[in-house]
């Protein structure tokens, strides 16, 4: 099967904007000041670079092998960032006094972070639409389910640094 030039672009965006978002979420944890903002962009940074791993990766087999790699194995990935987010809040809320409230800095980073991944889901979802490949439909929906969850932890977060005490009397959180 000969894949076409717009699916190596589109690949190439893909590692492009998740390189953008590591960045910022890099320069977000040096500025920010509450310690579950810190945790939370670092912990987002690593993940954006786990994804642009595997999007060369898929890149590569694409450009080498002309042919889509299977993306079963992004099954196992499902849901861990939520996890390493619920551990990270926990340590967290075991040294703080939980009604500090994060300062306009940190808040109005998680406002652009989360739409950061906004524009990741967007693209993701547009991508898997306009694949006829099984694999590439089955990569860009697990892409875009992993920056859903990002979306979810910083959305979470955002509330719990808002107005922590509400946070914990509406008890909705994430976890």
């Amino acid at each position: 099967m000969e894949i076409s030039n717009p699916e190596l672009k589109a690949l190439q965006s893909a590692l492009k904007m998740e390189g953008h978002g590591r960045q910022f979420f890099l320069e977000a944890r040096d500025k920010a000041t509450h310690p579950l903002a810190k945790e939370t962009f670092q912990s987002l940074a690593e993940w954006e670079l786990e994804h642009m791993r595997i999007i060369k990766r898929f890149h590569t087999s694409l450009k080498d092998k002309g042919e889509w790699e299977s993306a079963e194995q992004l099954q196992t990935k499902k849901g861990e960032a939520s996890k390493t987010f619920k551990t990270i809040f926990q340590r967290i809320r075991e040294n703080i006094d939980e009604t500090v409230k994060a300062e306009a800095n940190d808040l109005e980073a998680y406002r652009i972070a989360k739409d950061i991944e906004s524009k990741l889901i967007v693209f993701y979802q547009e991508q898997a639409k306009q694949t006829s490949s099984n694999n590439a439909k089955r990569f860009y929906d697990f892409m875009a389910d992993q920056e859903g969850e990002h979306y979810q932890i910083l959305d979470n977060s955002l509330q719990y640094l808002e107005n922590p005490t509400q946070w914990f009397e509406q008890g909705e959180w994430l976890f």
